[in-house]
């Protein structure tokens, strides 16, 4: 056993250091050195003699002790003892199944004749994370539990337990120690009696060791994934806070990937990428379930054992069956996927999500026309320049987070408030320049205050920046797949398609400025500019509106407050600015320091916007004023899975308060009258699922659909009798609503 932890030692330890090989450049000669000697002294440990061991490198990593659940013992009558382990602040030991590397505890008994000893029982376990491995085991203190029972007659008034207790300890470093223990227990001819001192440890120890699951449940594997179905009735899903699966055997799963949990009435679902076994037939460890309520967490353990299940199956039990399944997605062809970001990025421009700021866009074409071929050349440039650096941003953010298991799609940006409120911020110091209020050097936020002045690269740069932030939060057409066939694949193709869409978005502003002919047909430059550069102002305005507006849904009125008076003080900031250009210089500097402590306030109070109290949009009418309005009700998976058993049809409406399509879409088609009247007469169900708020269940549901962002509309014609669902374009008309309705048979 000796050996068994001194060759886990080494593999741990050379695993950490192989890891810090991959991002760290060699060191060479030196770093090949010590190496070797590294593995010179740890084939020197392992060859040691056993008696070597006897005494631990550093004994207060773990202080062991043997503890008796009894103060006597009678002949014949089973009793339990515990290896008790305190461990120094961030060191651990480990599980039966350690996880990515160490090595459990062990104990080896030297018993009175006749005595005999069962296994060790251990209490289910915690994720320790050593990057970028997860290891299973436990940290602080723990008790490992050993039945004993003695012979059915026992002459001497005491006996002696004596053991070899086995034990690696870790930090980032790890250490075996070998403990040599014994204990000391009285025998009486009377019913054993417990011992106070330790009734609660055994207690608290024997609520944390596993129960065996009253629950069916299965798994399924596809290409990436191992996905466990548990049936689990009477749960308390809206108490259930946590639920992690700990696997008895090595290569079953990924141990240090996010494990995603869905929860849908009576069913917990947990998808974990699979690990290196090829061929499962029975998927066994342990399901923690940790619920709260009222300030009080409960956590309990379960032994399960899945058995196989087909994806197909699988899907079947989902109350939503997806029109793309995620290997599907996953096969899709590159090429086709690089080319459909390029036409949804072109699309992009068309979208009202870009409609903000459009009128910069404007007036830096308009600009154009007086510009010389290399000033043209390099402003679209630097306009490309910036879109891409944008999407790379955003594109690099959301593949972290995702892998970190954070359930968010595309446009999820704009789901923290923090973000919202800053951009409204932005948009509105844009229109205050645009109108003229104040000027920044020579020119207005880099786009010229005269029209003659050199360009201002870094004004285009930040109007690509700007176009990409606006346009991100929809999706157009071509786009949706694109994007989904990105989210799954590895890295470096995941950024070149997001990058692609960027350079679509991009595109006709590019080929304008480097094709002269087409400037040619650009208006000529005069006194007009001027006037148009102001009222273009305006779209600015009301794009800070809107940000506003989405801003009270996600916050409320706390946060409203907020962002009016970060409103005001960014207009105070710009007006004393200007004000004081002309002024001597003591009043400049006044002007100056007046207007960074403006913005250092509204800096200040930003963050504040995440304490307010948040309002709740999801059950709003799309049209309340119409007397034909239909109240939507809002998305949870068990709500649509009712509706479906009934054989109702459902139409699903994915949108959020951000997004502008898909207000365009509900005002212009969902809300029209005709369309409720569509919808009433064939008794379609009306389901709003807002993602305006992040929303992990709304994620996972549009992942069904093969698709990572808003609008997405889902027409189920009836209930579970239909195979596929119907998906609806993402830009809607009446026509087309009462078109796809109609198709809906009537149950009967």
């Amino acid at each position: 056993m000796i050996k068994h932890v001194a060759k886990s030692f080494i593999a741990a330890s050379f695993t950490h250091l192989f890891w810090r090989l991959q991002v760290t450049p060699l060191r060479s000669l030196r770093l090949c050195s010590w190496l070797g000697a590294s593995a010179i002294l740890f084939s020197a440990i392992v060859s040691l003699p056993q008696s070597a061991w006897a005494q631990p490198s550093q004994p207060e990593n773990a202080q062991a002790q043997l503890i008796s659940e009894v103060k006597t013992i009678q002949a014949g009558s089973p009793f339990w003892v515990a290896l008790q382990l305190k461990l120094r602040p961030e060191w651990h030991v480990y599980w039966k199944n350690p996880g990515d590397s160490g090595a459990a505890p062990s104990i080896q008994w030297t018993l009175p004749p006749g005595f005999q000893a069962g296994e060790l029982v251990f209490p289910y376990p915690t994720r320790i994370p050593v990057e970028p491995l997860m290891n299973f085991g436990y940290e602080d203190e723990v008790y490992l539990l050993t039945e004993i029972t003695p012979t059915a007659q026992v002459a001497s008034k005491s006996i002696t337990l004596r053991a070899q207790a086995e034990v690696l300890v870790c930090k980032l470093e790890c250490i075996p120690e070998q403990k040599t223990l014994t204990l000391t227990v009285p025998v009486a001819p009377t019913a054993s009696t417990k011992d106070p001192a330790w009734t609660d440890a055994f207690t608290r120890t024997r609520q944390a060791h596993p129960q065996t699951s009253p629950w069916e449940s299965s798994f399924a594997v596809d290409d990436k994934d191992l996905t466990l179905f548990v049936n689990a009735p009477g749960l308390a899903a809206g108490q259930l806070k946590q639920v992690e699966f700990f696997p008895d055997k090595d290569g079953v799963i990924q141990n240090a990937a996010p494990q995603r949990l869905t929860v849908a009435q009576d069913r917990i679902t947990l998808q974990i990428e699979r690990g290196y076994q090829e061929k499962q037939d029975l998927v066994e460890g342990l399901l923690v379930v940790q619920e709260g309520s009222d300030g009080k967490t409960n956590v309990q353990a379960f032994t399960i054992q899945a058995k196989p299940q087909s994806i197909n199956a699988a899907n079947a039990a989902n109350a939503e069956t997806p029109s793309k399944s995620r290997t599907e997605v996953a096969n899709f062809p590159i090429w086709q996927a690089l080319l459909l970001a390029l036409a949804g990025g072109v699309v992009l421009n068309l979208m009202p999500c870009v409609f903000p700021v459009l009128s910069l866009k404007v007036l830096t074409i308009a600009q154009q026309a007086q510009q010389n071929p290399r000033q043209a050349r390099f402003s679209g440039l630097a306009f490309t320049t910036g879109v891409l650096a944008s999407f790379g941003l955003i594109a690099g953010a959301l593949l972290i987070l995702r892998s970190l298991g954070q359930e968010i799609g595309w446009g999820f940006q704009l789901q923290a408030p923090v973000f919202v409120l800053l951009m409204a911020y932005v948009l509105f110091a844009v229109g205050l320049s645009l109108s003229g209020v104040f000027t920044v050097g020579a020119s207005i936020m880099g786009l010229g205050h005269s029209l003659t002045a050199k360009p201002g690269y870094s004004g285009e740069f930040f109007t690509g920046v700007l176009a990409t932030v606006m346009a991100t939060p929809c999706t157009a057409p071509f786009m949706a797949t694109a994007v989904s066939v990105a989210l799954v694949q590895p890295t470096p193709v995941a950024i070149a398609i997001l990058l692609t869409l960027g350079l679509g978005l991009a595109l006709p502003y590019l080929v304008i400025s480097l094709t002269p002919a087409l400037r040619r047909f650009l208006p000529k430059p005069g006194a007009w500019m001027e006037t148009l550069q102001q009222i273009l102002a305006f779209p600015m305005y009301g794009a800070v509106a809107w940000l506003v507006w989405v801003l009270t849904l996600q916050v409320g009125t706390n946060g409203l407050a907020i962002a009016l008076v970060g409103i005001i003080l960014i207009g105070f900031a710009a007006w004393l600015h200007q004000k004081t250009q002309v002024a001597r210089s003591v009043w400049r500097r006044v002007g100056l320091v007046g207007s960074l402590a403006a913005i250092a306030i509204v800096l200040t109070l930003t963050p504040l916007v995440n304490s307010s109290v948040p309002s709740s949009s999801s059950t709003q009418s799309v049209d309340p004023s119409s007397a034909n309005s239909s109240v939507w009700a809002a998305y949870t998976p068990s709500q649509l899975d009712q509706l479906r058993q009934s054989k109702q049809p459902v139409f699903i409406n994915y949108t959020a308060a951000w997004c502008i399509t898909c207000l365009v879409n509900e005002r212009i088609a969902l809300s029209q009258p005709e369309v409720l009247a569509a919808f009433q007469q064939k008794g379609v169900a009306l389901v709003k699922a807002d993602w305006t708020n992040r929303n992990a269940e709304i994620t996972q549901s549009l992942s069904k659909f093969g698709r990572s962002g808003v609008p997405l509309y889902v027409l189920y014609p009836n209930g579970l009798e239909q195979s596929e669902p119907v998906i609806l374009p993402q830009v809607l008309t009446p026509d087309l609503v009462r078109d796809a309705v109609a198709s809906v048979s009537v149950s009967l």
